[in-house]
């Protein structure tokens, strides 16, 4: 137990002790594992207890004879094929496992699972929800590191969905670890519950010499054989699938008339998905033979899981579900193109797992025809296209769902059944596309079109392929500094030759190195889009541009990224946290208090508080809301949003309503009280159970304007299911300030443009700073170099100056010898003790180092009042504290460093926790440096009003402060 968990029953007393504690240890050794950080098992990495030596969750024997009658029963029946068999489970970290301490940041929870005599495990979480900064991990018990070829499995937050289940690929053995790594604030804020252990007896990925009799049948053809080599893109959109963790077959990705790469997936409907088990799919991707013959070696690293069940008809023996995530594009997947008429394929090719093995490839030279399903006769009731037999390869259970392909690459069914294999000339059917279409053509002819076939699109199949797909985005304060400075993107060249390229921006705030060069056969080349110095000098706004990367060789791949720069962050302007009743226009079922806990006939049952303080505004406090209800509305009063732009809304949510073919929730927004914009509206069931922060972007209809109403609408609703309702609370308006400023600083050089010579040299300036009121205030003269740190040429000492104009019209500045070579900016920024800022700015350029090495010193400077000499680097560490001090929304923490050094720099609360950190062992240059704390926790919420401790180290120095949040 920490020395923090042992003082939570009595923090007031303890938390002054904490923080001396802290500091007595701050020259200490800091943990030099991030578990975060760490690829693979975390608890190889720290001193805790052995896997082996765990507590264990052993599942139930494998009875593999009963199990085999069971599967010729199933076969019977025209079911999937099974690999696997569940056992219901209810295991969760506060019922069974063992917590450790990682360290004072981290807490790990492990279990061991047991499946004796299984060939593999996997597991089914019926509920999952990860914080920012937790993994969840599942791996061998006697995994040495991140590549075990038995697997290595690793979840974050980013695995979070809407229906709140995982489900994971296959870990090959009998006993498995759930490690889960918890950021220590987040030990209760999280949801994983174990309700399905898989056991693995059938052949799925395992490379085990007793095992090689349940292998596909020799006849097949491995994808990566010359057969194949005409078909690499249609190869690439077919995947291997399992379903509740126990049934397999095959699909494929499907491609829609909008080539947006929405993730549609496509497989049989007797393949057993459905609305209710639609998260448990897995889809494995190239997992096929690395050599020719081999039928073997592959490998089930490529996978993603979970997916919405769209459509699906079991007379053509389709389904469509749309996986969670889009594909990554590390797994090079192919969308496959389609054909949804009528005529018969004069040839047909199928991709497919036979018996769920590597991939392989057959061909049927010869027309096929059109049948019912299992019949002959032509053309039945014209539900299938009938293969008659297999020239090359066949197909085998666990083909099931896979494309079949006219001889012009399009899909026109998905197998169903069949009599062929190995050894056979007997047939197989494939439910027809065209027979499916009118189900399929609202997701898959989403503009319209009306097209009639669609080919294969496979991204970056040849020429150059730009990683991320995201574009850059920066953003900071007036004059900075700025998050997220530089993004890395990287150029691949997907082509047999050299390829040659050019990077151009067309936003003089960025720049790009390199800018253009060649990306040898098959390479890469990282270029590095960052911010250049005049985004010091930018006034607050969102400025745009775009980052073309253009293929000079073949023209393949041409692309671009958006770039987005905000200059001005928003603040908190209005916050509602309905400690009191606000007043707003209740319509009936409104009512603000104490929810009382009821409700839930379906979905969850409203809270029994508000997410902070008792009182929330809801409807119906007291249950659910009624059958057959009208519309009926929350409405504030005017809201003045005159001064503001960029205006967002957030508030606490926790809401239930059916899905919007019977119920309806709105959220809107008018800017006179008469024309309403809805913002959000379900577009499917809601069924919170916890309160969940959201966040809408209304600025279109906010922006400037002196009268915003919001408006939260439930109903109208059916005479049937009845859920808990709106539950609001914390509610605030952010944006940015676009009044204008009573606070106008203006700096003038005398001769522009400036150049400093090789031997150094002095430029002259003029200051102006004008105010409307008496205002006292600290300044910083900064130099940002050609490379773009930051010199602090000199801090000036807190002034205090009347209202009025206030101008100092030769200011002074040396430029030592040794200052590097280049284009600087030269800045004054100011900032008062009421909160107001103000910085100007101006360039000028250095030529080459005349003597020295570069390094900046004796940066004298004269005439602004301060007559103690020009100043270098600072002579020690030094934590010069916050400012504004008591502040809202926002605070400046300055500090010195007379060297290069590591830094870190932690917000605590009185209790001595962890609330956010600043800086995180970043290594910063010399020189005067700060960073800013807008009031917010790590998790991106408003920390309450009262007294916070800061804590600075760096290179041995360690230092504290404190400062008073008010709201």
């Amino acid at each position: 137990m920490t020395m923090l968990e042992r003082c939570r029953p009595y923090a007031g007393l303890c938390a002054g002790m904490a923080l001396l504690l802290t500091a007595a240890l701050a020259g200490a050794a800091q943990p030099s594992i991030d578990p975060l950080a760490v690829e693979g098992p975390v608890a190889l990495e720290f001193p805790v207890a052995k896997a082996a030596g765990l507590p264990a969750l052993v599942a139930d024997p494998i009875d593999l004879e009963a199990a085999r009658n069971e599967d010729r029963d199933r076969e019977g029946l025209g079911l999937a094929p099974r690999f696997a068999l569940p056992q219901a489970v209810s295991v969760s970290p506060e019922n069974a496992g063992v917590w450790e301490d990682l360290d004072s940041r981290f807490q790990l929870w492990r279990h061991r699972i047991s499946a004796p005599g299984a060939l593999s495990v996997n597991l089914g979480f019926s509920a999952y929800r990860l914080p920012k900064g937790a993994r969840l991990s599942i791996y061998p018990v006697d995994a040495t590191g991140p590549d075990d070829p038995r697997g290595v499995r690793t979840f974050t937050d980013g695995d979070n969905e809407t229906h709140g289940e995982l489900w994971t690929p296959v870990i090959l053995g009998d006993e498995i670890v759930i490690e889960l790594v918890l950021p220590s604030e987040s030990r209760h804020d999280y949801r994983l519950e174990l309700a399905s252990i898989n056991r693995g007896y059938r052949f799925f990925g395992e490379d085990l010499a007793d095992l090689l009799r349940e292998k596909s049948g020799s006849c097949n053809v491995d994808v990566i054989c010359p057969e194949g080599d005409d078909w690499r893109a249609e190869i690439a959109s077919v995947g291997v699938i399992s379903t509740g963790g126990s049934t397999f077959c095959t699909g494929f990705m499907v491609n829609n008339t909008a080539q947006d790469a929405s993730p549609y997936f496509m497989t049989a409907n007797h393949c057993g998905i459905n609305v209710g088990n639609a998260p448990s799919l897995v889809v494995y991707w190239n997992f096929q033979s690395p050599v020719c013959g081999q039928q073997g070696g592959g490998s089930l690293a490529d996978f993603q899981t979970g997916s919405t069940w769209l459509a699906g008809n079991a007379t053509s023996d389709f389904t469509l579900v749309e996986m969670d995530d889009p594909v990554d594009p590390e797994h090079a997947v192919a969308f496959a193109g389609w054909n949804n008429g009528s005529e018969d394929p004069q040839q047909a090719i199928a991709i497919h797992h036979p018996n769920t093995d590597e991939k392989s490839i057959s061909f049927e030279f010869d027309p096929t025809s059109t049948t019912s399903y299992l019949s002959n006769a032509v053309p039945g009731n014209g539900t299938h296209i009938r293969v008659t037999d297999w020239d090359v390869g066949t197909t085998e259970p666990g083909s099931s769902g896979s494309p079949l392909f006219d001889e012009n690459h399009r899909v026109v069914g998905q197998l169903h059944g069949g009599y062929a294999a190995c050894g056979n000339d007997l047939s197989d059917w494939y439910g027809r596309f065209s027979v499916s279409w009118p189900a399929l053509a609202p997701y898959l002819d989403p503009t319209g079109s009306g097209a009639a076939v669609l080919d294969t699109w496979w991204p970056g199949l040849a020429g150059m392929k730009v990683t991320p797909s995201t574009g850059f985005y920066a953003e900071g304060e007036v004059g900075g500094p700025f998050a997220n400075p530089q993004q890395d993107y990287v150029i691949k060249n997907l082509d047999d030759a050299p390829l040659q390229f050019v990077v151009d921006v067309d936003a003089s705030w960025l720049t790009v190195d390199p800018a253009s060069g060649t990306v040898p056969e098959g390479g890469e080349v990282t270029v590095t889009v960052a911010l250049t110095p005049d985004v010091f000098g930018l006034p607050q706004g969102t400025y745009t541009g775009t980052i073309a990367f253009t293929n000079l060789t073949d023209g393949l791949g041409d692309t671009t990224r958006d770039a987005v720069l905000q200059v001005g962050l928003p603040e908190l302007a209005y916050s509602f946290p309905l400690d009191t009743d606000p007043g707003w226009i209740m319509e009936t079922g409104w009512q603000f208090g104490v929810p009382q806990g009821g409700g839930g006939a379906y979905g969850g049952p409203d809270p029994v508080s508000g997410h902070t303080g008792a009182n929330v505004l809801g409807f119906n406090l007291a249950g659910d809301y009624p059958n057959n209800l009208p519309l009926r509305s929350l409405r504030t009063g005017a809201i003045d949003c005159s001064g503001l732009e960029g205006v967002t809304v957030k508030f606490q949510r926790w809401l239930g309503v059916e899905q919007p073919s019977y119920d309806h929730a709105y959220f809107s927004v008018s800017n006179d009280g008469v024309n309403w914009t809805t913002v959000w509206q379900n577009t499917g069931e809601v069924a919170d159970t916890e309160w969940t922060l959201v966040e809408y972007d209304i600025s279109a209809v906010a922006d400037g304007r002196a009268t915003v109403y919001l408006a939260w609408t439930m109903g109208p609703t059916d005479a049937s299911w009845t859920y808990c309702g709106w539950n609001l609370d914390d509610i605030e308006i952010w944006g940015r300030d676009s009044s204008p400023s009573d606070l106008v600083l203006t700096v003038t050089p005398h001769a522009a443009p400036i150049s400093i010579p090789a031997n150094g040299g002095t430029f002259a300036y003029e200051v102006m700073l004008e105010s409307t009121d008496q205002v006292t205030f600290g300044a910083v003269i900064d130099a940002v170099l050609p490379n773009g740190n930051v010199y602090t040429v000199r801090r000036l000492p807190t002034r205090t100056l009347q209202a009025g104009t206030h101008v100092w019209p030769n200011v002074s500045q040396d430029v030592p010898a040794g200052a590097p070579a280049g284009t600087y900016l030269y800045r004054i920024s100011l900032a008062t003790a009421d909160g107001r800022t103000a910085s100007d700015s101006f360039t000028f350029e250095k030529s080459s180092v005349a003597k020295g090495n570069g390094l900046v010193t004796g940066w004298d400077l004269y005439g602004l009042g301060d007559e103690d000499g020009g100043r270098d680097l600072p002579a020690g560490f030094a934590l010069h504290g916050a400012a504004p001090n008591p502040f809202n929304p926002r605070t400046v923490i300055s500090f010195d460093l007379p060297r290069t050094a590591a830094v870190s720099l932690d917000v605590y609360d009185v209790a001595g926790r962890l609330v956010r950190r600043l800086i995180d062992g970043e290594t910063m240059p010399a020189g005067t440096r700060s960073a800013v704390w807008d009031g917010r926790d790590g998790q991106g919420r408003g920390a309450a009003a009262g007294v916070y401790f800061y804590r600075l180290q760096a290179d041995g120095f360690s230092g504290a402060g404190r400062m008073l949040l008010v709201k």
